[in-house]
């Protein structure tokens, strides 16, 4: 199976079938903040989708990016998808209905934001009916083309960003919820593009990086000559956060994703300056967010950016790895200092762990307990409330890293680093 080439999607679909998503695994009864849990780790919400959700075809590695991405999105409609459901399918035969009926539905969602999207271009050889999986293939391949150069790939990710308010909408129009779908998106849209433009205009200097990314939005957004010369007088006059109403984000999971835009938007010139710092307080707290979860969404985007530094080529020459890496370390030691208790008693709650940590004062750990006591105390930061919604990277917090980051007043008396 190939998703480069035409039928791949009822071959994955065959491949897909016996596996059934499981959603218990993750311990999250609200639907927008599982939904962010699922589809955050795939780097969809950052306008580069590099691993899909769920299971993993044997296949993969042998896949063009497009191909990985068509996945990528995918699993994310079919996940949005299975939070909608009143009751998940309990059968192997009940599953595989499941995923057809599900990738089927994907282009009649798509022709009710765009019902003029039959007669559009990228149907080259023949027009399949809407219910046809050839249509969701090359909607989907559609959706996935990137039109920015190579060069100018920092650019292009928020024309993939894009993608994932079709993950959004999509649930939420599986749900019935949406009869006005399309001006509710576009209205997303002009929103993030001004919050993009005040964002830019934050430190009082627009860089080219800025401009880029703000007329590669612009262009893929798809929205009226109206729009259009609206979002390109604000950026071009500069916009303040007091002059955006921001109650078109009216979810959790929309304000969010505003939030994070605007994080990617500031990061575009590499520093974070004071100033942009202020900002971005100023724009969590209208969105009703705390200082802690503007925190969160930081060590969000680069725990992503350092757990897959050599596919993420965007920031590779945009950031110093080690830049990053110290950064994300005191943010995370800056958040679990706000639950030392709640973290000190999970330590003595585990008795394996307190035993190796009374265990190390007197001799030497081998590299099996060194290794027990690092994932049981990734487990304990995992738990965190702060933590629970985003995806820490582990192959990144060695031992020695944890015993830096984590308060002194949790370890035993005694205990040395």
């Amino acid at each position: 199976m190939n998703p480069a080439e035409k039928g791949w999607l009822k071959e994955y679909l065959k491949f897909r079938g016996p596996h059934p998503i499981d959603l218990n695994q993750y311990h999250i009864k609200d639907q927008d903040s599982l939904l962010y849990k699922i589809v955050q780790p795939t780097g969809l919400i950052y306008g580069h989708p590099i691993h899909a959700p769920g299971i993993q075809h044997p296949k993969e590695q042998r896949w063009n990016s497009l191909g990985k991405m068509k996945i990528v999105l995918l699993e994310s409609f079919l996940h949005s998808a299975s939070l909608k459901q009143d009751s998940l399918p309990q059968t192997t035969n009940d599953w595989q209905d499941f995923y057809m009926e599900t990738s089927q539905s994907i282009g009649r969602f798509y022709s009710t934001l765009d019902p003029q999207i039959r007669k559009k271009k990228f149907f080259i050889f023949s027009k399949p009916k809407i219910e046809d999986s050839r249509f969701t293939e090359q909607i989907l391949h559609k959706r996935l083309f990137l039109k920015s150069r190579w060069d100018n790939f920092w650019a292009s990710l928020f024309q993939n960003s894009l993608l994932f308010l079709d993950t959004y909408y999509f649930g939420e129009w599986r749900a019935g919820k949406f009869h006005n779908m399309k001006w509710h998106k576009d209205a997303m849209k002009m929103l993030l593009l001004k919050v993009i433009a005040s964002a830019a205009h934050a430190n009082q200097i627009i860089e080219r990086e800025e401009r880029n990314m703000f007329f590669t939005f612009l262009r893929s957004s798809n929205l009226s000559k109206a729009q259009s010369k609206q979002a390109k007088e604000a950026f071009r006059d500069g916009i303040t956060l007091d002059q955006i109403d921001l109650r078109q984000a009216d979810t959790w999971l929309l304000k969010k994703y505003v939030l994070e835009l605007a994080i990617l938007m500031i990061w575009a010139d590499k520093v974070v300056s004071t100033e942009e710092r202020a900002f971005l307080n100023k724009l969590a707290t209208r969105l009703g967010f705390s200082e802690e979860e503007l925190d969160i969404s930081l060590i969000a985007i680069e725990s992503f950016v350092i757990e897959n530094w050599k596919e993420v080529y965007f920031l590779q020459s945009k950031h110093s790895f080690q830049v990053i890496s110290d950064t994300i370390v005191q943010r995370i030691s800056f958040v679990l200092k706000k639950h030392k208790e709640s973290i000190g008693q999970e330590i003595k709650e585990s008795k394996e762990l307190w035993y190796l940590f009374e265990k190390s004062k007197t001799e030497s750990l081998d590299e099996d307990e060194k290794e027990k006591m690092r994932v049981q105390l990734i487990d304990i930061l995992k738990s965190i409330p702060a933590f629970v919604i985003i995806a820490l990277p582990g192959s990144f917090l060695t031992l020695p890293l944890l015993l830096k980051v984590l308060p002194k007043s949790v370890f035993p008396s005694g205990f040395q680093n």
